[in-house]
């Protein structure tokens, strides 16, 4: 809209108002402006004016933010197609709550080793690997409660521990897997109903979806048939099934894409 058609700014647009509505500074929004990620609008004087637009973009700046992403990434993130403010706020949905679980499992395993030392009771080794793994794993994803009783459904204790002593990604790389997934999951909508998963576009999007696959397989058909079952599993719970990003339909779609990869030699473990 030309400056000239623009309303006059009125106090709340202007930038200490909306910082302080926002709980940052107004420098912070002048380093957000600078790095591309919020654009206000310019009166014809040139004040800046901060709309819902600005609010709505700086509040998923603000998300991804606080899971640790750099601004060059939070801004190749916004700009791609199919992620709003939803999409970014579920993210942060999941973290917090894997935060809260891993924190919940953290204290409970240092309460009980406290209680064992009050009784003067000595930690053996095993006692103290569990409480290391619990208190490290504070500081990576975990499955959330509902995946967590799936996971148990498919795999073993032993490829549960093995997982548990895996290095765990850090914030901002399972924000950007999540980021990823979230823009496969739309461009599958954008797709449209009964859309045709071995076509040209669908393959690409399969692609796409296989490489995140393969970051977890790590080559291996154990872990590829791991995966499949997990979600199999996941779509019949129905808790589970709330708090995923993939739904059936996405689900449907990527086997049909990823068989057609098969049969072309593209999709491995």
């Amino acid at each position: 809209m030309p400056a000239s058609h623009r309303p006059p700014r009125k106090p709340d647009d202007a930038p200490a108002a909306f910082a302080a509505r926002m709980g940052v500074s107004v420098k912070a929004l002048r380093v957000y402006e600078r790095a591309g990620l919020i654009r206000p609008h310019r009166t014809q004087a040139g004040w800046r004016v901060y709309d819902a637009a600005c609010a709505e973009r700086l509040a998923a700046v603000l998300a991804l933010k606080d899971l640790g992403l750099s601004l060059q990434r939070i801004r190749t993130l916004l700009e791609a197609p199919g992620v709003d403010l939803d999409a970014v706020l579920a993210v942060q949905e999941a973290a917090l709550a894997q935060t809260r679980e891993r924190a919940t499992r953290a204290l409970a395993a240092i309460r009980s080793a406290r209680r064992a030392l009050a009784r003067g009771d000595r930690l053996s080794p095993d006692d103290l690997a569990t409480l290391t793994r619990r208190t490290m794993m504070t500081k990576g994803p975990s499955w959330p409660p509902a995946f967590e009783d799936v996971a148990k459904r498919v795999y073993t204790p032993e490829q549960l521990e093995a997982f548990a002593r895996e290095p765990q990604p850090t914030d901002e790389e399972h924000a950007r897997v999540s980021a990823e997934w979230a823009r496969v999951f739309a461009d599958i909508d954008a797709l449209g109903p009964g859309a045709d998963a071995t076509s040209p576009a669908a393959l690409a999007i399969g692609r796409r979806a296989l490489a995140l696959i393969q970051a977890f397989t790590r080559g291996t058909q154990e872990r590829w048939n791991g995966a499949a079952r997990f979600w199999q599993e996941a779509f019949k719970d129905p808790a589970a099934s709330a708090q995923g990003q993939m739904n059936p339909t996405h689900w449907a779609f990527l086997q049909q894409a990823l068989a057609a990869l098969q049969r072309t030699g593209e999709a491995r473990p």
